[in-house]
Order: C-alpha cells, then structure tokens, then sequence
C-alpha cells in the first residue's frame, strides 16, 4: 500500500516498515457546519459514519462528498464527478499533507475535516461512527438512540467482532496470498456469517427489535457482499443468499430509505475491478451480477 513518510509519497513502503503512524483524533464541538466528511462510497468503513449521519438526519449538520470510483497508484483522487468541494485538490493525499505537513501513515477516508482548523479532526471510521451516534443527537432530525446506555458494551464488543470476523475478514479471503490463507479466512468469515444468521433467526436486528450501531457496522459488508466479495475477492463458499435470515435483515434495513441512498451500487464497483489491479490485472469491470433488491 502507497503511503505517505514525513510528507513524501511513497508508493512501494509498507505500512508496516514505518517506524509510526499518525493519526488524527482531536476533540469534535457540536457544531452545524463546521465539519465536512470525505468518504468513498466504495469504502465500506467510510461507510459506518455516512450511515450514521444519514440515519439520525444530521445532513444539514455535517456535509459530505465521495472521492473518485478509480484508484492508482496515488491513492485516492478526486475528479469532474467527485470533486473536492472545500480546496479543489485533486487528491486526498493533499488534504492529510495540509493537516500535517509531514505526515507519516496511510492516506484513508473517512475524514472529517475541521473546516474552522484547517485540518483533520478524525479519520477513524469506528471511533467517528460512534462518536456521531452518540454526541450529535441534538442536531439530529431522527433522535434515535444508536447507542442506548444499557447496549453500550454489548455493541462495542458486537462491533470489534464484525470488525476482526466479518467487515476485514473478506479482505484476508480477497487478499490471500497463498491456498492456506484463503482458506482459514474462508472459514472465519463464513462461520461469522454463519452465527450471523443464527442470531437473526431470532430477533430482527443484531441487538433485538431496534437498529443499533451495530447494525450499521455489518451492513457495509452485506450490500457489497454480492456485487463484488463474492466474484472479486472468492468469497463464494456459500451465496449469501443461502442465509436465510441475515438476507432477509439487510432486506430490513435497504428498506429504510434514508441508509438505502447511501448505497452506490456501480461506484462500488467501479472502484474494486479497477484499482485492484493485484486481482484483476486487466481491470474489466463485469457487467453482473444483477441486484435484484
């Protein structure tokens, strides 16, 4: 993975020869109009926060724009469709380069941007995504409790388990270097999904009868799971069809239609045919498979 050491970009170093990585954590005031999310409507960890805004109806609050479809070597791009509304930078790269003149670490969305500070408040999907959940709920149009006190350990565990067993694990099966990588990660992933779908066969949502957080941690993975996991990355141990009941959840939830038009169905693709040219060398983008929801 390219990324960026002490300002320079670097695109053969590996995250892991760096001897650290910065990351932007700062505290978030609830204020409308301050802060600007930058997502890729193909990351489905940039897809955590987007949900959650357009869930609780904070829209008019925060703002928000997708990078570029199509990736290369120097990361994420912004083009004629997908323009940088704020600094009409032509990379993402540029705007961590902008927070933090030597920056060292990857360059990721999301990020919410500090539009009063000139930098990056946040650009962790997980922290952001219940940060929002939690603490903007008086700018929400939707006063729904994502988060309900009593829930709150219970869905921060849930969450780190869809995070290492479910919303990276298709990564590791996409990823795989080798037959035995593939495979262990095969397995995690479909037993995941497996006790998914037991879960479901009891209750309509992952904590109960309510949307949670939780909720919205696993979905990113599902509504991608057919259109491109499945063909791209060889996540086809079993259709996810075949789970009866966590098909007919995410059925549940697109039914919503404030987390339904969060979904970029073609963006998606576009994105994981093109820019993984590691996979898919000649980087057609298929045609299929349809969606029937």
């Amino acid at each position: 993975m390219a990324v960026l050491e002490k300002g320079i970009w670097n695109e053969q170093k590996e995250i892991a020869d760096l001897s650290f990585e910065d990351s932007f954590n700062s505290n978030i005031e609830i204020t409308a109009g301050r802060y600007h999310l930058y997502i890729s409507y193909a990351c489905p960890f940039a897809h955590r926060p987007l949900l959650v805004i357009n869930y609780l109806g904070l829209n008019d609050a925060i703002s928000f724009s997708s990078v570029a479809a199509k990736r290369y070597s120097d990361g994420w791009l912004f083009d004629d469709q997908n323009p940088d509304p704020i600094y009409e930078q032509q990379n993402l790269a540029a705007l961590y380069l902008r927070a933090k003149a030597d920056y060292t670490g990857r360059v990721t969305v999301p990020i919410l941007w500090d539009k009063l500070n000139n930098t990056i408040a946040n650009n962790d999907s997980s922290n952001l995504a219940m940060e929002l959940a939690t603490n903007w709920l008086s700018m929400a149009t939707n006063k729904v409790e994502l988060v309900p006190s009593n829930l709150k350990g219970d869905i921060e565990r849930l969450n780190s388990w869809l995070h290492q067993n479910v919303n990276r694990k298709v990564y590791h099966v996409g990823f795989a270097k080798s037959q035995h990588e593939y495979d262990s990660a095969s397995d995690t992933l479909f037993n995941a999904l497996t006790k998914l779908d037991e879960t479901l066969s009891k209750s309509n949502y992952l904590h109960g009868s309510v949307i949670t957080l939780s909720d919205l941690f696993l979905l990113p993975t599902l509504v991608r799971f057919e259109a491109i996991y499945e063909v791209h990355f060889k996540a086809n141990k079993k259709p996810l069809k075949a789970f009866t009941h966590l098909y007919r959840y995410m059925l549940d939830l697109l039914n919503v239609e404030s987390i339904r038009a969060t979904i970029e169905i073609e963006h998606m693709k576009e994105h994981y045919y093109f820019s993984h040219a590691h996979i898919n060398p000649h980087r057609i983008i298929p045609a299929g498979p349809e969606i029937t929801w």
